[in-house]
């Protein structure tokens, strides 16, 4: 597993490099926003947080993929700052019990965070009329789940699914705003709550003359 390697100039594995991109204090500041390890003894936001992260980066299918993952070294373990890989239930009970609205506004902070990095690192062709301005990319995608595992994504008659409605940022080059939604909804409500920052635009003045004759 690519997760698992080191390169020759960090003995870290790629994961734990990764996860030291999220600074300490916005992590934290975004526990205590939701109180979400309370009522927790071992299973805290952080453990669950490697824990998704392993499952997506590592295109994991189960929570039983990510449990034996991860557990398939101590020393792996350790690096990722766990006491113990997470069994399938504890992360389970967390799924459903745990706010998981703490992972969004620390999506939204890391991006704050990083903004000005992406933008001078993204590499993307400016057409000269939108040269300076912020570009948004809005779009949808709908995505077919089992209805009988999810009764509330009625699509079909016998048929589910999920509606991920998209604000894609063109300087940063990520997605700033993700809503998912009913597949029903339609695309001109999935976002409209959605506020734009304001910009501030120079004051032009005009300076006219009277025409001599």
């Amino acid at each position: 597993m690519e997760l698992f390697n080191r390169n020759k100039n960090n003995n870290k594995p790629l994961l734990r490099q990764i996860l030291d991109l999220v600074p300490k204090d916005i992590f934290h500041s975004c526990v205590h926003e939701y109180q979400s390890n309370k009522g927790c003894s071992k299973y805290k936001t952080y453990d669950q947080f490697v824990a998704m992260s392993f499952g997506q980066m590592n295109k994991s299918i189960t929570l039983s993929d990510i449990s034996s993952g991860i557990g398939v070294s101590e020393i792996f373990i350790k690096d990722l700052g766990l006491s113990q890989s997470p069994a399938r239930s504890t992360m389970s009970d967390g799924n459903k019990k745990r706010n998981w609205k703490v992972f969004e506004l620390l999506y939204y902070k890391l991006i704050s965070h990083y903004e000005k990095i992406l933008s001078s690192t993204s590499h993307r062709k400016v057409i000269e009329e939108i040269k300076d301005k912020r570009i948004k990319l809005i779009d949808s995608t709908i995505i077919s789940v089992c209805l009988s595992m999810f009764d509330w994504a009625k699509y079909r008659t016998a048929k589910g699914g999920i509606k991920v409605h998209t604000c894609w940022d063109d300087t940063l080059m990520i997605p700033d705003v993700i809503n998912i939604t009913n597949a029903k909804l339609h695309d001109s409500k999935g976002l409209d709550k959605l506020i734009f920052t304001k910009v501030t635009c120079p004051r032009i003045s005009v300076h006219t003359e009277k025409p001599a004759y």
